[in-house]
């Protein structure tokens, strides 16, 4: 069975049907991609996905649980976790903090307000947890020895980095990523790429990526769903896909 089933899944804002019978299914450990034009519907269906949008029509399977309409946080309960095209940092806090912040959704590193305001024995315990578990995941993005610098003090690249770490944080089973390689040099696009196949294989995780950048999608992306005008227009294996005439005139503008 597929860790992410969707079917017929739809939306429209008024009358403007911005996504409209997207099917997509992606099995575990997979590493899967979304690609399309700008305006195609690919982060619409992200926000569906993760409870931003409530679908009009349609059905979302995660890990056999139906979680078509749930909250945001239901659903990144359930075990799907994002990062955003715009990075959305807290840029006030550490890089560490950032992380931990991940990691309060879990219930094992939870205590209640007044052990908090106390700062009773749970207190110390569960952040020392946390501490040593956001060193951890820190640790595989080459970032531990910055967990002091402010977030919005990182380099371009290595916020990019931080982000995905905050969302693995959340210890999801589905992450998906947002045009991780928007604003990146061609140094750093290669070093995203390694570091993306790296977290599929040690955190034998299930990843759908949007990205424009058509080396990195053929590059990692094992399999490839294509929108068009909030329809699919093709999807299959990612050489394949890529080859697709029709695929080529509507998004890789090949040149005659």
């Amino acid at each position: 069975m597929a860790l992410l089933e969707v079917k017929n899944l739809g939306i429209s804002f008024g009358g403007l049907r911005a996504v409209d019978d997207f099917n997509l299914e992606i099995e575990q450990g997979q590493l899967y991609g979304l690609i399309g034009p700008n305006g195609a519907g690919k982060t619409t269906v992200f926000n569906m996905l993760t409870g931003v949008y409530k679908p009009t029509d349609g059905k979302i399977i995660l890990d056999g649980a139906d979680i078509t309409g749930k909250s945001n946080i239901e659903i990144n309960k359930s075990g799907i976790a994002r990062t955003f095209q715009n990075i959305r940092l807290f840029s006030g806090l550490s890089v560490l903090d950032n992380v931990k912040v991940g990691l309060h959704n879990q219930k094992e590193y939870t205590y209640s307000a007044l052990t908090g305001i106390l700062r009773l024995p749970g207190y110390f315990r569960a952040e020392k947890e946390m501490d040593a578990r956001a060193m951890e995941i820190l640790k595989v993005f080459e970032l531990d020895t910055e967990t002091e610098c402010l977030a919005s003090n990182l380099p371009y690249g290595k916020q990019r980095k931080l982000e995905i770490a905050r969302a693995l944080a959340t210890n999801p089973k589905l992450l998906l990523l947002d045009e991780p390689a928007a604003g990146m040099n061609p140094n750093e696009t290669q070093e995203l790429m390694d570091t993306i196949s790296f977290v599929r294989d040690q955190f034998h995780m299930t990843i759908l990526l949007i990205e424009h950048d058509m080396k990195l999608v053929a590059g990692i992306c094992e399999k490839l769903t294509v929108l068009n005008f909030g329809q699919v227009l093709a999807y299959g294996d990612t050489s394949e896909v890529l080859k697709n005439p029709e695929v080529i005139t509507a998004y890789l503008w090949e040149e005659e």
